[in-house]
């Protein structure tokens, strides 16, 4: 018999905790190794200067006057273009070389590569114009020469004085006075000066025009290269924006600086691991061509990928207002500074400016007997955006937290000074270095943390490419 007093026709229910967000797929870690590289490089250096001793380079240059001269054009010709080839290798963004080496020291040793482009250019012009140049015409006939009236060199003119352009405009000092959308599309035309110059490689040149091999070989490469650029870079950037992620939250900080979360159905795509940094692209009015990299600030995970923006002034203030369900388009995240890189051991984090936010992201993903010590420098306390976050996730693995605020001529001490470090962590030459901030903090903690015995091969950075 059913007992009448315990029986209910509506049963409570129970709240049911929601789930846990899941972490996101992260990125297969890179098969490739400084071997295959180093195997690469020293085959295109055989294969380049073979091309030019086979042709009689080296009989030439040991000939004395115009032949001297010539065979220098063309070693440095030869030279320019293969630097070229790799530098625009190092932009294609391949994920082999990025999951090894990270997209910010591809785009570093990008720029030394177009700085030795340009200077084997430079050789290249000047070695050319002493090579033509005869008793029996003068200056005015050869510079006529070599800008029109021989086949192919107009362009090719053309070509040498837009990389020269860029070249310029990549100098420190003046880049800093250049808004980074200005200096990205004039950059850009270093590729239209490549392609100018690429008739007069094959059809002037006698290590191409008359070896089949060789010519083959040029043109292969390039075609390659090219594919890599193409897809690499605009390849990749159609694909995320077919499937863009959305705006999900909004969170004022400090004042000028919020939290800004992404997810929607197509997270699900992602591969991310904490330390990394995306490319952001809101998909609205003057905004859409305009890509921002920004580093994640928490572990990604099914709940989103969360992002600390601050106003600067230019467009990053417009992402700071961006409105909730925003389409954002996300190339990468990239970046090799995650948490594989402690390999189990301790860890050291030291962050200043924005530099706070892979900090916040690294700490939730280490595990709870990592005891991290965070080293944070700022100028002013609105600037340390997650502090207590960093605090509390510092202290849940056993670790702790030290900040140091104010200008460096007003504290009269060197946060950065071996004596220093070695009191705040005092088992500092065991462990290991992550290091996120601007460049002058960069060199400092580098320099700093080295000196206080700590091997060069545990400090870890992410280095400005801007």
């Amino acid at each position: 018999m059913t007992d009448l007093a315990t029986r209910s026709d509506n049963p409570v229910l129970l709240p049911v905790a929601p789930a846990a967000p899941l972490p996101l797929r992260r990125p297969r870690p890179a098969r490739l190794r400084d071997g295959d590289v180093a195997a690469v490089l020293a085959a295109t250096a055989f294969l380049t200067t073979a091309t030019w001793a086979r042709h009689g380079g080296v009989d030439q240059l040991l000939a004395g006057g115009n032949e001297t001269w010539t065979s220098i054009a063309r070693l440095s010709g030869l030279l320019a273009s293969v630097a070229g080839l790799l530098g625009l290798v190092l932009v294609a963004r391949a994920r082999t070389l990025e999951r090894r080496y990270g997209l910010d020291h591809l785009l570093v040793w990008h720029r030394y590569l177009g700085g030795t482009m340009a200077v084997a250019l430079a050789v290249h012009v000047g070695a050319g114009f002493a090579a033509w140049l005869t008793p029996d015409q003068g200056v005015l006939s050869t510079v006529a020469d070599l800008t029109g009236r021989v086949p192919y060199m107009a362009p090719a003119t053309v070509g040498a004085l837009l990389v020269a352009v860029v070249t310029v405009s990549s100098l420190r000092s003046i880049r800093r006075r250049l808004s980074y959308e200005t200096w990205y599309f004039v950059h850009l035309t270093a590729y239209l000066g490549l392609a100018l110059a690429f008739a007069h490689e094959l059809y002037l040149g006698t290590d191409l025009r008359d070896d089949t091999v060789a010519r083959a070989l040029f043109v292969a490469a390039h075609v390659v290269v090219l594919g890599a650029l193409v897809w690499g870079r605009w390849g990749r950037l159609v694909a995320a924006a077919l499937h863009p992620l959305r705006v999900t939250d909004v969170t004022p900080l400090v004042p000028g600086t919020v939290s800004l979360t992404l997810g929607g159905p197509n997270l699900a795509r992602i591969e991310a691991d904490a330390g990394q940094f995306a490319l952001l692209r809101p998909l609205r009015r003057r905004l859409w061509w305009q890509a921002h990299p920004y580093s994640l600030a928490a572990a990604p995970t099914s709940a989103g990928l969360r992002f600390t923006v601050k106003d600067r002034g230019d467009a990053s203030g417009a992402l700071t207002r961006l409105p909730v369900g925003t389409r954002v388009v996300v190339e990468g995240p990239y970046g090799t500074l995650t948490p594989e890189v402690f390999d189990e051991g301790r860890a050291l984090l030291v962050a200043g400016g924005v530099g706070v936010a892979p900090v916040r992201a690294l700490l939730e993903w280490l595990p709870t007997t990592a005891r991290p010590v965070v080293l944070l420098r700022a100028r002013s306390a609105d600037e340390l955006v997650h502090l207590e976050e960093l605090r509390v996730l510092a202290a849940q693995r056993g670790g702790a937290v030290h900040a140091l605020v104010g200008r460096t001529v007003s504290l009269g001490v060197d946060p950065f000074d071996p004596a220093v470090l070695r009191r705040a962590v005092p088992d500092l030459a065991g462990r290991t270095a992550v290091v996120y901030g601007p460049e002058s903090l960069l060199h400092a903690a580098h320099r700093g943390l080295r000196d206080a015995g700590m091997p060069t091969e545990h400090i870890h950075c992410e280095r400005p490419w801007w």
